[in-house]
């Protein structure tokens, strides 16, 4: 009996040690707390909520907390709502071993207060409940720079907009309304308010000692902040300030066409306070991202280097692009390398030459025209014979020449007939005791016509006599029939 006594106990001990083993496998531990800021009177304050479950992957988040109204001012905070009395309540999920989130107030009177947890409630990924250890935050508020220990809430001020916020600017697409609402504690450090003329009056803006002005937008929801201002064109741009020392903030800008790099530069997006701005990343280390941005302290637009591990930026000189091209040396190279730089300017001087040129060839085509009618009337005028003309003329005049020529042959013939030895047939003188006859008949050659060409040799020898009457005789041509001694 007492054998059984004993079992039933052990068995209801082992039954009312389950229920406690379960809660103890399905329950984490877990921390919730804040961060203890610092700020002054009119200026933002930034509050970090961390999760930590210490390894495993945190799930849903709610927290419900309290703060003092009269001292901060909720501004915004991804998955915070405020009530504007003093509650606020998060809600959120986490993708790790710890969740993140940050909270915006805006300080109002200068003391020190506190962010409370009333109830928060969180479990893991895989559905077990986070047991959270709750921590507050610790707030201290000093005055303004200028001695201001108090400011209005930003929402009372709001009330003082004029009809300025009816003017409709556009910002990458979308839309916003100009304000003049803006309060001293919204203006970020090292600006201060002033007046600029904007679509055709006087308004409200805030500008640095480099000359860098911001206007004030709002937009649908009614949440207001400050944007670029462009004097140039009167245009707004995104504004994400970025502080790299005490006295120096870079203003990121969107310029692309002002970036000079090397191909091998990819540009990317770059998120920056909500904002988006391009950037371009190094192609041997992806540490590092160059953006353009404009230094606050000397208004100068430039490159810079980020680096994305230590968080810092240094100022960046873009890498010199090397030519695949060899130039050509001397004057060759440098006319080569002015034609592809001044390739208009080139263009319009060839065009100027050809048209100048094309003129003179029709100056000088209308003068030669001009010329030729004035010779054709001088020809006609003077008798003046032609090309043509001339040439028959020489034609002629050589013609006649050339008779000459074959007369003076003919009479060099002549005067070789000295040389002829006569037969001795003729040595009886008396066989030419009636040659006086025919000498007579030879004196009278003058008046016969002969012509040079025609003449022909004789074939007995004439006298010497008779020869030399016909060297005296008249160049004119003549016939002449030669009788046979």
């Amino acid at each position: 009996m007492k054998v059984f006594k004993k079992l039933a106990s052990v068995i209801l001990a082992v039954s009312l040690m389950v229920p406690m083993i379960s809660t103890v496998v399905f329950a984490a531990d877990g921390i919730l707390m804040f961060s203890d800021p610092s700020t002054k009177v009119g200026e933002n304050v930034k509050i970090d909520l961390v999760v930590q479950s210490g390894g495993e992957t945190v799930g849903d988040v709610s927290v419900n907390m309290t703060y003092d109204a009269s001292v901060l001012e909720f501004v915004s905070g991804d998955g915070f709502t405020a009530d504007g009395s003093g509650a606020l309540t998060y809600q959120g999920s986490g993708s790790g071993a710890e969740l993140r989130s940050t909270v915006t107030f805006r300080a109002l009177k200068a003391t020190n207060t506190t962010l409370s947890v009333d109830t928060s409630t969180a479990t893991l990924s895989s559905g077990e409940t986070l047991n959270l250890e709750q921590g507050s935050s610790a707030i201290t508020v000093a005055a303004a720079d200028d001695g201001t220990t108090s400011v209005e809430p930003s929402s009372e001020g709001s009330s003082t907009t004029t009809e300025s916020t009816d003017i409709t600017v556009s910002v990458n697409g979308q839309d916003y309304k100009f304000s003049e609402a803006f309060t001293t504690t919204d203006i970020p450090e090292g600006y201060s308010e002033t007046k600029m003329t904007f679509n055709g009056e006087e308004r409200k803006f805030v500008s640095n000692d480099a000359g860098i002005s911001l206007g004030f937008l709002v937009d649908g929801s009614g949440t207001g902040k400050f944007f670029l201002f462009d004097t140039d064109n009167a245009t707004f741009l995104p504004f994400a300030q970025l502080d790299v020392s005490e006295t120096t903030s870079l203003i990121l800008l969107n310029d692309v066409d002002s970036v000079k790099l090397p191909k091998e530069y990819q540009q990317v997006e770059l998120t920056v306070q909500d904002q988006q701005f391009p950037a371009w990343s190094n192609p041997e280390n992806s540490r590092y991202y160059v953006i353009y941005a404009m230094n606050t302290r000397t208004g100068e637009k430039s490159m810079y280097q980020y680096d994305t591990e230590d968080e810092t930026y240094q100022y960046f000189t873009a890498p010199v692009v090397k030519e695949e091209k060899t130039e050509a040396g001397g004057f060759v190279g440098k006319l080569g390398q002015f034609m592809a730089e001044k390739t208009m300017v080139v263009l319009v001087v060839v065009a100027l030459i050809i048209l100048l040129l094309l003129i003179l060839m029709i100056v000088f085509a209308v003068k030669l025209v001009h010329r030729n009618q004035e010779l054709d009337d001088l020809y006609d005028e003077y008798d003046i014979p032609f090309g043509d003309e001339k040439e028959d003329k020489s034609s002629a005049q050589k013609n006649t020449s050339k008779g000459v020529k074959d007369k003076n042959v003919y009479e060099e013939d002549y005067d070789d007939l000295d040389d002829y030895e006569y037969d001795d047939d003729y040595d009886d003188i008396d066989d030419y005791d009636d040659i006086n006859d025919y000498d007579d008949d030879y004196d009278d050659i003058d008046d016969y016509d002969y012509d040079a060409d025609e003449l022909e040799m004789p074939e007995t020898v004439p006298s010497k006599k008779k020869r030399k009457s016909k060297k005296s005789s008249d160049t004119d041509s003549f016939n002449i029939d030669f009788v046979d001694l």
